[in-house]
């Protein structure tokens, strides 16, 4: 067997997350009591929950630097929350401050993410691919996953990289 196979059979098969979407516009809608759908979330929560895991916390939370560290601190407190995903803020124009706030929290920024998340999205959606700065990382021996705010990318990053790998990366972000 393979390391990480070894790695992914250590690993725990069931895991508890916190989702957090992060638009401005989507925040002040509900504020304002209006009924706003997030189809990425449900995507995202319904696709986890068909492999065996379990979404503890959802917010909707604006583009706010102090808003989304904040949201990563407290889900992170959450002694059951094993993993957080931020959807929204990755691209390029100057509201998208995810992926910049989140970084400097991290313990360890794992790089290769999006690079393989890019790498898949170039098939999906061409060159525009380079424009999401996703991201994924460790805190606290915890995980972290910066996403785009598009169902398809949220979809595409769940199945083909969050998922097969949730429990082998808790299992090394809790080594020391």
């Amino acid at each position: 067997m393979k390391v990480h196979e070894e790695h992914r059979k250590s690993g725990p098969k069931n895991l508890t997350l916190a989702i957090f979407t992060v638009s401005t516009s989507r925040y002040e809608a509900l504020k304002r009591r209006e009924n706003i759908g997030d189809k990425s979330y449900e995507l995202a929560k319904e696709t986890l929950e068909v492999y065996g895991h379990r979404v503890k916390i959802y917010r909707i939370i604006p583009d706010d630097e102090l808003e989304i560290a904040l949201s990563l601190l407290n889900a992170l407190d959450d002694e059951e929350v094993q993993a957080v995903i931020f959807i929204g803020g990755t691209g390029p124009t100057a509201r998208d401050i995810t992926t910049k706030t989140i970084r400097r929290l991290l313990d360890k920024e794992l790089e290769g993410f999006g690079e393989i998340f890019r790498f898949y999205s170039e098939r999906e959606v061409g060159s525009s691919a380079f424009l999401s700065n996703a991201t994924a990382g460790t805190k606290e021996g915890k995980l972290v996953f910066c996403l785009p705010g598009s169902p398809n990318a949220v979809q595409l990053a769940i199945k083909k990289l969050i998922v097969p790998e949730l429990g082998h990366l808790i299992y090394l972000a809790k080594r020391k």
